[in-house]
């Protein structure tokens, strides 16, 4: 296993992990103490420490304070060990592909050309007195088809012919595949009954459909449809067929986007993804578009649907996200989000960080796949008499202030910076922006500090930091609900959502500490 890639105490917990699933250490056995592994494996007590939650996050140790740890199940340890050396080896493979990469020269893309012209000249027309009957039907110059994919058009589902090669110019393509854009003159050979003829024949003539529904149709969730897209057409003053070039970029952790062009500009079409109807009141997200509009925070919708999510912003050119390890970065977004903060905007409904928790809680229907998740959620909630007694006036809030929705882009020569997806967006207090941003990097304690120096660069109150290390706890079991509600629906997250558990449980105990040095 490639351990170099890995943090420190997570090299440790694979090598107590190991121990563990060979036996060294048996079910049922007490560990040696935190100093003595931190002597035996030359790190600090604290290292440790957090090897040993992550082994007990998993399942493979139970840590009690003053009990020690115990060791509970070597078959979790040897699957922990099985899912960290698939990773590693995925990892090992992308360093490979960069090297690969970098190597790849003039020689490599001749030898590319070389094959590539082989097999063309090697490709000829099917011959005519094969078994399988195939036919063959020319892309139209007019076709409104042209560039779009043979998966894009669905020719097999609508038609129930399967396309076998294309024929274009002095060249064959054998097999094109779905992801064959189709020009204007090439000829399709298909096999499959003598009567798909004419229904293939109306996929590829002009006027016959609307390109943009073929497009998006195997994409779109039920609720998108031709009604829908007609609206949003209507919002920008178009036709349904000025609606082009839909591509779907990256799935967002709660929703799907889609690029999309219109006469010359390009839109974001954002749709929700699976779940969101139990998650958010896209009513309350539609007020606080309007509470915020004109604001200079971020661009307003084109077009939003209360009903079902549905919104269309206008794309930002050269857009990147926030870097949470670049310095000129992190100043940046903690200007805008205390200038954010100091607008003390207001709207009618709230985002309650207790209520939420129990709310994900209920939605994932059934335990948790944490051991010691009672006890956490305990710790957690006890937290509650603090943050009433030391939060702010409470004012609109983001609540999903991550790096990723911090967006800088190119204006006139200039890289400007604006706050999207409002989402989660309610009334709270601004300091839960913090936290958000800080579970969300990963963040470890020197961080988070550092963040909170930048958005108070007068400096900031202790308690109000310990107000802060509060919601880290909370929000991360916050969170940590969300992904386990998104896991029961298919969606998976990864590291991410281990993260958020351990934040709730480990700061915790750092607000536990700070409060004992004040007494």
């Amino acid at each position: 296993m490639a351990d170099n890639v890995l943090p420190q105490y997570m090299r440790i917990a694979v090598s107590i992990a190991s121990r563990i699933a060979l036996g060294e250490f048996r079910e049922e056995q007490r560990l040696s103490g935190r100093s003595t592994l931190s002597s035996e494996y030359s790190v600090s007590p604290e290292t440790v420490r957090k090897s040993l939650r992550l082994l007990a996050d998993m399942g493979i140790v139970r840590v009690k304070e003053g009990s020690g740890t115990i060791v509970i199940s070597a078959e979790k340890a040897r699957e922990y060990l099985s899912n960290m050396q698939a990773r590693e080896e995925q990892l090992a493979l992308k360093d490979r592909i960069r090297q690969l990469y970098k190597e790849y020269t003039s020689v490599g893309r001749n030898l590319v050309d070389l094959a590539t012209q082989l097999i063309d000249a090697q490709a000829n027309p099917l011959p005519a007195e094969q078994n399988l009957p195939n036919y063959e039907v020319v892309v139209p110059e007019d076709s409104d088809k042209i560039g779009m994919s043979i998966g894009d058009l669905r020719i097999w589902q609508v038609t129930g012919a399967t396309v076998v090669a294309v024929k274009r110019g002095q060249s064959v393509n054998i097999s094109p595949g779905p992801y064959y854009e189709l020009q204007a003159g090439d000829v399709l050979v298909y096999v499959g009954d003598p009567g798909c003829k004419a229904a293939v024949e109306g996929v590829l003539s002009s006027g016959r459909t609307e390109k943009s529904l073929y497009q998006i149709e195997k994409q779109i969730i039920t609720a998108m449809h031709a009604k829908e897209l007609s609206k949003v057409a209507d919002a920008l003053g178009v036709k349904l067929g000025d609606i082009t070039d839909f591509t779907a970029t990256t799935a967002g952790m709660t929703n799907r986007s889609y690029l999309f062009t219109c006469k010359g500009i390009r839109y974001i079409l954002r749709i929700p993804g699976e779940g969101t109807a139990n998650l958010i009141n896209r009513y309350q997200e539609a007020a606080v578009y309007k509470t915020i509009a004109g604001k200079g925070l971020c661009d307003d919708a084109v077009y939003f649907n209360p009903q079902n999510g549905l919104k269309v912003t206008k794309f930002l050119e050269g857009v990147r996200n926030c870097d949470p390890f670049r310095e000129e970065d992190l100043v940046r977004c903690m200007a805008l989000l205390r200038k954010f903060h100091n607008m003390k905007l207001k709207v009618d409904h709230s985002f309650v960080l207790m209520d939420n928790i129990e709310l994900y809680e209920t939605l994932r229907a059934g335990p948790s796949v944490y051991e010691d998740y009672a006890e956490t959620k305990r710790n957690v909630l006890s937290l509650k008499g603090y943050i009433d007694a030391h939060r702010p006036a409470l004012c609109l809030s983001h609540i999903d202030s991550v790096p990723d929705n911090f967006l800088f882009y190119q204006e006139d020569g200039k890289e400007l910076l604006q706050l999207t997806d409002w989402e989660y967006s309610g009334m709270q207090d601004p300091n839960v922006d913090i936290a958000m941003f800080c579970i969300y990097s990963f963040y470890d304690r020197a961080q988070v500090d550092h963040l909170i120096d930048l958005y108070y660069p007068e400096g900031c109150d202790p308690m109000i930091r310990i107000l802060i290390y509060c919601y880290i706890s909370v929000c991360g079991l916050l969170w940590s609900n969300w992904c386990e509600y998104k896991h029961k629906l298919g969606v998976e997250f990864g590291d991410y959502a281990l993260w958020q558990y351990r934040y709730a449980k480990e700061y915790f105990e750092i607000v536990r500490d700070e409060l004992a040095k004040l007494s």
